[in-house]
């Protein structure tokens, strides 16, 4: 008993910890405090070990290869898949993703359901994505049957606030774009990040036009979204992503700030009229009141589903770095100790290893069993990929994620590469 207590007071303290961490690298001057992970080898701590002992041998250092279709019956090596839209696009590839799934043996597919404000699914809200090619077509009710028919699971992935990257504006009427412009997000100087052209964003680094999370009318689309995909089709669970702000300062819309106006009395814009202490002061409620808009999403959707379908699952993709995290008002650590996630899968995606470690020891306090590393295939070589997985395996996550299958069938024989990285455990040879 009495160690029971002390793990759940080394837990609790463990999740405090990484909720000040969050806080304090937003509140540092000017937001923009970088953190920079030192050298875990150098410290002479786990991931040193887990680097040496876990980097992979090539695919020539295997006995003997196994059978082609052993991989289900062995306990999985990785288990869920990322599966972007564009492998939706067509119908024909709709069964070699789950064919492919199968053969791997992983547990299930994290199937990207909503991807720039359209619907991979037949949706009364959304309209049908303007690449997705024949009419009427229903991918997430084509792939769902064979996915479980295969005995895997589907994840419905869907992105939250990030809801258009192309050079010119949607199509249909009926996108939220152009349905709901007063929904966009608009930065200080009250431009809408509709108008931004595809040189600015590249130039500010943000991936498109985003919502703003501070409008009601946001909070109640997404969990609308949410709800309809949960009642229509039977998906194992719900997976939110981008939701969040973008990396730069927004949230200057007229009903955020008349909203934040009523909270504190000051509106956002007139920070800079102010005397140094109260403009601190307001500041750090401005930053507060986002996060708090972001989580109200997250919240909404967690009491629709509570409605709809009671104990579907919520997770979401979350940033593993931690100042990134802060400055988008992406608070995920909360979350998932408030219980309004299930679990995060951390998107874990830097190539560097000692990174991508420190990022996996700084989410283990919220416990392993809600937390999916993530990790990328398209920036990593196959045998660092193949050390990643199995150092989060021996960090005790009891699961793991990459990003993606698109990646990973890109090239032919990549996932018989990549699982005999797996599987070895010979000590890793020069250059690896």
């Amino acid at each position: 008993m009495a160690r029971s207590r002390a793990a759940g007071r080394a837990r609790s303290e463990g999740v405090s910890q990484l909720r000040a961490f969050l806080r304090s690298r937003a509140c540092a001057a000017g937001g923009r405090a970088t953190f920079r992970p030192r050298s875990l080898c150098a410290r002479g701590g786990l991931a040193c070990a887990l680097a040496a002992g876990l980097a992979c041998a090539p695919v020539a250092a295997r006995a003997a290869a196994a059978p082609a279709d052993s991989a289900a019956s062995l306990a999985p090596r990785v288990d869920y898949l990322w599966v972007l839209r564009n492998s939706l696009i067509r119908a024909e590839d709709v069964p070699p993703i789950v064919e492919r799934a199968k053969q791997m043996g992983v547990k299930g597919l994290l199937v990207q359901v909503v991807g720039r404000g359209d619907a991979w699914y037949h949706s009364d809200i959304l309209p049908p994505p303007e690449p997705m090619e024949g009419p009427g077509r229903d991918p997430l009710g084509e792939l769902l049957p064979l996915a479980h028919a295969a005995g895997l699971e589907v994840h419905a992935w869907v992105n939250c606030c990030l809801v258009w990257s192309g050079m010119k504006k949607p199509r249909s009427p009926k996108h939220v774009v152009n349905a709901h412009p007063e929904w966009v997000a608009r930065l200080a100087t009250g431009r809408s990040m509709t108008n931004l052209t595809q040189r600015q964003r590249d130039r500010m680094k943000v991936e498109g036009v985003f919502l703003t999370p501070g409008h009601p009318g946001v909070q109640r689309w997404v969990a609308a979204i949410v709800g309809e995909i949960a009642r229509r089709y039977p998906v194992d669970g719900i997976q939110l992503d981008y939701i969040r702000q973008p990396g730069i300062p927004v949230g200057f819309d007229p009903t955020t700030r008349a909203r934040f106006a009523m909270e504190s009395g000051v509106d956002p814009l007139r920070f800079s009229h102010l005397p140094g202490p109260e403009r601190t002061r307001l500041e750090a409620e401005w930053m507060l009141f986002q996060e708090e808009q972001v989580t109200a999403i997250v919240r909404t959707v967690r009491d629709t589903l509570q409605a709809v379908r009671p104990g579907l699952p919520l997770e979401a993709a979350v940033l593993a770095d931690n100042d990134a995290a802060a400055e988008r008002r992406q608070l995920w650590p909360e979350w998932v100790h408030d219980g309004l996630l299930d679990r995060a899968f951390l998107m874990a995606y830097a190539p560097d290893f000692a990174t991508v470690m420190e990022q996996l020891e700084r989410a283990r306090p919220l416990g392993p069993e809600h937390i999916v590393p993530g990790i990328a295939m398209y920036n990593t070589p196959l045998p660092m990929a193949a050390a990643k997985v199995k150092a989060a395996r021996e960090m005790g996550f009891t699961a793991v994620a990459l990003y993606s299958y698109d990646s990973l069938f890109e090239k032919p024989g990549q996932w018989q590469r990549l699982e005999s990285y797996l599987d070895t455990h010979e000590p890793p040879e020069a250059g690896h």
